[in-house]
């Protein structure tokens, strides 16, 4: 049954809103891929806090103005799946990794990262970044080495001191006992 024209502008707000609160979007060919095998990508996709959504590809272009997002040209051609993410590594990591798991389905077709177009290989190099999360946790290690080889330091003075002072007052104790 054909959508209304009421429907499909609701399509086209709903998306272009979608757009905009998104970092990152990508375009991504689901052919030949299964039910099942394009529910566990959603999946997948899900737990790195990505939405996938298909939706017809001239509503995706009138969504894309709306958006004033730069024109996605051939990337809109043929079946097209929209993943959409405020974290541009994790969404691009899953379509990969499921991609080598699966015949090279789905592929990226390209995408659009903070308004600029990317096209597929620039996706795959995102892909191999490090996580956000991996990202902070070597920021925080960088930033805690110095003041935790300082801690290291100041504490093997101190013990030596311990150590000397409590090897004078042995040793006088023993002076004075003789």
């Amino acid at each position: 049954m054909p959508l209304q024209r009421a429907e499909k502008e609701q399509i086209v707000d709903d998306l272009a809103a979608r757009l905009n609160e998104n970092e990152s979007v990508y375009l991504t060919d689901l052919t030949g891929l299964g039910v099942g095998e394009v529910t566990e990508l959603r999946k997948q996709l899900r737990a790195e806090s990505a939405e996938c959504r298909v939706i017809k590809n001239t509503l995706t272009r009138l969504a894309v103005t709306k958006a004033g997002l730069p024109d996605l040209g051939e990337s809109l051609d043929g079946p097209t799946a929209l993943v959409l993410s405020n974290d541009p590594v994790g969404p691009a990591r899953v379509i990969v990794e499921f991609g080598k798991e699966h015949d090279n389905r789905p592929r990226i077709k390209g995408g659009v990262l903070t308004g600029a177009i990317i096209d597929p290989s620039q996706a795959e190099i995102l892909s191999k970044l490090p996580s956000r999360e991996e990202l902070i946790g070597k920021t925080v290690s960088g930033i805690a080495a110095p003041i935790t080889g300082l801690v290291y330091t100041l504490s093997g003075v101190l013990s030596g001191l311990v150590r000397t002072l409590s090897a004078v007052s042995q040793k006088k104790v023993t002076q004075e006992g003789s």
